[in-house]
């Protein structure tokens, strides 16, 4: 099996930004996507200040 190397995450609420800070922290190039731009900037904020 292939390991990841690229991951989407569809919201970045708690559950989300979770998932993508993991992911990054392993090596893991990530996008994430969100619905408004309001949402957008809470997921930055919860990941850029965790």
């Amino acid at each position: 099996m292939d390991p990841v190397a690229r991951l989407g995450v569809v919201g970045c609420g708690l559950m989300g930004s979770g998932v993508a800070e993991v992911a990054v922290r392993h090596g893991i190039d990530v996008r994430v996507a969100e619905a408004t731009p309001d949402a957008v900037e809470a997921g930055r904020r919860r990941l850029y200040d965790a």
